[in-house]
């Protein structure tokens, strides 16, 4: 699935600034995921602190926020928010 297919716009407030997407199983693009199983809601959604390593799944420096999720098909991966001096990144990236 190309990735114009793993975030897709929904309708958000008339009037409002605010902007809603959903999040797609980028392996088979079905709309049914959650948050993983592998070790509870405290274990699926980690934040890492801004360092000036690039230790992001993206490739990245500084800080992020990992939520690990599978889709209802089983497909593992982790939707990944990362900012770095002002600079804001978000990806999806296999989960093994």
């Amino acid at each position: 699935m190309d990735h114009n297919g793993t975030l897709v716009p929904t309708e958000s407030t008339p009037g409002s600034w605010n902007l809603q997407w959903k999040l797609m199983c980028p392996a088979c693009g079905i709309a049914e995921v959650e948050r993983a199983a592998d070790g509870g809601d405290h274990a699926a959604v980690v934040v890492h602190p801004d360092r000036d390593d690039y230790d992001s799944p993206l490739g990245t420096r500084g800080g992020y926020v990992r939520v690990d999720l599978t889709c209802a098909a089983g497909h593992g991966f982790a939707f990944i928010m990362g900012n770095h001096k002002g600079e804001e990144f978000v990806g999806v990236v296999p989960r093994v």
